[in-house]
């Protein structure tokens, strides 16, 4: 297998995996399957204000970059695979310096290791690794 397509399941995979939990974000964003399943809402709390916040965000972002991932590996787009690297990155990058500044939850810790894996494939996909 050559580490291309490797990348490419990778980044296939992410799409067909987190598709669901996003889709059911915008419509219930308290439901077990999209936000407390992925430790984006603190367990001791019975309520969160700002739900459009959370359905814009979380939903539509990541929706986004599902579509860029999708869009830029099927074409071979250069372009979307590193925007889609970036934002990826950057969640990873708020995920690790919250385990620093909130403390160590494993949760978070091999979600944001997950999403350095898929930044890595996005970037070899786009052929800048």
């Amino acid at each position: 297998m050559t580490s291309i397509l490797a990348a490419e399941i990778v980044a296939y995979g992410t799409c067909l995996f987190l598709a669901p939990f996003f889709v059911k974000a915008y419509f219930d964003p308290m439901s077990r399957l999209s936000i407390s399943s992925i430790g984006l809402v603190p367990s001791e709390s019975n309520r969160v204000t700002g739900l459009s916040n959370i359905r814009g965000t979380v939903g539509g972002l990541r929706l986004a970059i599902i579509a860029m991932i999708a869009i830029g590996t099927y074409y071979g787009r250069p372009d979307l695979s590193l925007g889609a690297a970036i934002l990826v990155g950057s969640i990873a990058a708020g995920r690790f310096l919250s385990l620093g500044l909130d403390g160590w939850n494993w949760l978070s810790f091999v979600t944001a290791s997950g999403e350095l894996v898929i930044v890595a494939s996005l970037l070899h996909i786009g052929g800048f690794i």
